[in-house]
Formats: structure tokens, C-alpha cells, sequence
């Protein structure tokens, strides 16, 4: 996490290279489960073979010739795809020390990186990948420099309330530009139209821990404060699913290190926030539970087992280090949130929403907005929060709606 939090290349080489590093890795892994698969299915007629007299000492040595061979042409096929992919990384590598200077992705390959890092991310980052994503304050697709000259050239009309906006998993800043039109601007505009507020958006790795990402805002918002052209007076968190547990866990973290922009914080509204879990993941992890029992779907259940520990930490909402620590995310995770602090004098504000008309009905308590149930995104106890709820709308419609919006300016005012 050290070296995650210090490096990422953005040469066009280097992001060339990660993406064929994530390639031969998914290539290998692919290979490993049709491997699996293979096995599976061809144990199935020595398995019926083998109790039978006579027959099954013929079976047998058939089984292993076949065993043999099988598993020598998925090894051979699986070393020289590695050993393939690796050289092109060297060379690229070399090509890439020698060739000009970085420049920034496009805005698409930056959407679909993140899409991708929600899914691995927590490999990317252990495997130094150079597409890694560095958390930080993106403008215009770069991460802001938190130094005095830079902040003054990128943020020229920066106000003392400042509104920090986080995306979910497998989102970016360019999330909050959804159902946006003319009409209905990104909350961030008319935040900063209407109530003088100055965005900062926060790009982050969705595939780590929440605990991770909790604690490395916390560290960015103490080089902001440092940083920042002007004084800060008021600091407002607006977290949209994923992104409300970071905020969560980000003034928890400052909280105990007695970080001096804590003090600052007035508000955190978390929008269709998984305080106690999501419903989605719990459903794939069961299935994936009961799937492991049965030979044929075990190929598939170690290809869902992949999933990145920030999606395993949704299950049940974990925004700690103490409810992960030292478990196995596939059998050891339990209900069991550990309480994390809430800063004393900011108001928590947690908005859900519902594709039913009625917040007791049996939608809203298991299913609520797609995504996230009731019980879940409305957790007032967490925090002593204040909660609403937008009917008949959908997980992802609360990143740009009006009456979203009106909530949110009326918590601001």
C-alpha cells in the first residue's frame, strides 16, 4: 500500500503495459479455471467407471494416462502465455525508458479503468500495476498537486467551503456527469452557483479496502488543508454508495489522529450508501457458498472468488480495518460491524431510494434501489443520522436528480 500511494505512471507506454500485464494475467486465469472445468467433467465417467469389477482397472490406467496428458498441455499452454506476455512487458519497458514524456488517458480509457479496478484493483495495487489508480483530487482527468502554487493555478475562484464529492465502486469524478443535461447540471455546478461552493472530486482504487481508502483520503485532505489557496472554513462530504462508507471511514480515521481538518466538517451525505451491506453481494457470495459443493460449477465459484476485497467489504458494509483484518473474505466474514466514530459536531445525512412507491414495503426492505436496500442506505443509528427517501428511483439515478438535489442543498444552507 506504501509503494500503491506513492507511484502510478501515466506514460502511454507504461499504461500500455499494464493493460497487457492484466491481459496475460486474465489469460492465465482463464486457462486455470477450463483447466478445472476440463478435470471435472472428465472425472465424471471414471467416477462411474471406478466402482465397477474389471472395468475399472482399465479405467484407472486410462484416467491417469489421460490426467497426465491433460494436465501437461494446460501447463504448457499456461507457461508459455506468461512467458509470452512477460517479454512483451520487458520490451515495452525498456521502449518506455527511452520515449517521451507522460501524458493523460482519454476520458473513456479512464472510465473503463476504473470500471476494471472496481473488479481487481486490490490486484492492480499488489501487483504494481502501473494503471493502478492513485487516490487524489482529479480535474480534468489529472490528480490535483496539493501544493500552494499548483492548488492557486487549478483553483482559482477556491472558496472557503469547500464540498468534496466520492464516487462509488467502479466509478470516477465523470460519474457524477450522469443524467446531467442543461437543465439539471452535475450537483457540483450548481452547488458552486448557488451556494458558493468549491468541488473537488476524488478518484480512487474501488477495488481496495474501504478501510484503505478511508485512511488515504484522510492523509490527502491533510496535504489539501496545508495546501490550499486561502483559508478553509467549512468542508462537506457528498458520497454517492461506496463513496459514503469512504467518507464515513476518512473522518473516522482524522478523528482518531486529531487531524485538524476534521474540525472543519459540517456535513456528510451519503446517497444510497451500503451502511450495513448490500443485498447483491451477500446473494453472490451464498450462491457462490452453495456452488462450491457441486464439481462442475467449482470453476466458476473460483472465478467469482476473484472479486476485489472492496466489493467482499460491501457485503456487510465494512468501513474498518478490525472487520477484515486476519479473515478470509470467502469464509470468515460475519455481520459484525465495528463502530467507527463519528465526527461530534457534523451533521450525517444518509438519502436512500426505492424502485417501490412505499419504504415498507417487502422491495424496499430486501431490494430498495437495485443495489441497496432500505435498511441499509437509511442506517440512521451509525452515525445519528438523518435520513429521506426518493421513491421510485433506481441506485444509480441518485448521482443527478432534482429532488436529490434539493435535499442536498437544504442540508448545505
Amino acid at each position: 500500500l506504501q509503494w500503491y500511494s506513492l507511484h502510478m505512471d501515466s506514460h502511454p507506454l507504461a499504461r500500455t503495459r499494464g493493460a497487457l500485464a492484466l491481459t496475460g494475467a486474465a489469460v492465465d486465469h482463464l486457462a486455470a479455471r477450463a483447466h478445472e472445468l476440463h478435470r471435472a467433467i472428465s472425472d465424471i465417467p471414471f467416477k462411474v467407471l471406478k466402482p465397477l469389477p474389471a472395468v475399472n482397472l482399465g479405467s484407472e490406467s486410462t484416467r491417469v494416462l489421460h490426467d497426465g496428458v491433460t494436465d501437461g498441455i494446460y501447463r504448457a499452454v499456461r507457461l508459455t502465455s506468461q512467458a509470452l506476455f512477460k517479454a512483451a512487458e520487458v520490451l515495452l519497458k525498456q521502449r518506455q525508458r527511452s520515449s517521451a514524456a507522460a501524458l493523460p488517458a482519454p476520458q473513456k480509457a479512464s472510465f473503463a479503468l476504473s470500471a476494471v479496478s472496481g473488479f481487481v484493483g486490490d490486484y492492480m495495487a499488489r501487483t504494481r500495476n502501473p494503471l493502478a489508480i492513485r487516490l487524489g483530487f482529479y480535474q480534468g482527468g489529472e490528480r490535483l498537486t496539493l501544493k500552494p502554487e499548483s492548488l492557486r493555478m487549478a483553483l482559482p475562484q477556491a472558496g472557503p467551503r469547500i464540498a468534496v464529492f466520492i464516487h462509488g465502486l467502479c466509478g470516477n469524478e465523470d460519474t457524477w456527469q450522469m443524467y446531467a443535461d442543461v437543465q439539471q447540471r452535475p450537483y457540483a455546478e450548481r452547488l458552486a452557483a448557488d451556494l458558493g461552493y468549491t468541488p473537488l472530486h476524488v478518484r480512487y482504487n474501488s477495488g481496495l479496502h474501504i478501510s484503505h481508502n478511508g485512511l488515504s483520503l484522510a492523509r490527502q485532505l491533510n496535504k489539501l488543508l496545508a495546501a490550499y489557496p486561502g483559508r478553509i472554513e467549512e468542508i462537506s462530504f457528498i458520497g454517492h454508495s461506496m463513496g459514503g462508507l469512504i467518507a464515513r471511514a476518512a473522518c473516522a480515521r482524522g478523528h482518531q489522529q486529531n487531524a485538524a481538518w476534521t474540525t472543519k466538517v459540517k456535513h456528510v451525505i451519503c446517497l444510497g450508501a451500503p451502511h450495513r451491506g448490500s443485498p447483491l453481494e451477500k446473494f453472490v457470495h451464498n450462491t457462490t457458498q452453495v456452488m462450491a459443493h457441486i464439481p462442475l460449477a467449482r470453476p466458476l465459484v473460483n472465478l467469482l472468488n476473484v472479486r476485489a476485497r472492496g466489493i467482499s467489504d460491501l457485503r456487510f458494509g465494512f468501513t474498518a480495518d478490525a472487520d477484515w483484518r486476519g479473515r478470509d473474505p470467502v469464509t470468515q466474514y460475519d455481520g459484525y460491524l465495528t463502530p467507527i466514530e463519528r465526527l461530534p459536531q457534523a451533521h450525517y445525512h444518509f438519502l436512500g431510494a426505492t424502485i417501490s412507491g412505499s419504504a415498507d414495503s417487502a422491495w424496499s426492505q430486501k431490494v430498495g434501489d437495485g443495489l441497496v436496500h432500505l435498511p441499509s442506505s437509511t442506517a440512521h443509528e451509525l452515525a445519528d443520522a438523518d435520513t429521506a427517501v426518493l421513491f421510485n428511483t433506481h441506485h444509480m439515478r441518485l448521482l443527478n436528480h432534482p429532488v436529490i438535489y434539493q435535499q442536498i442543498k437544504q442540508r448545505l444552507l
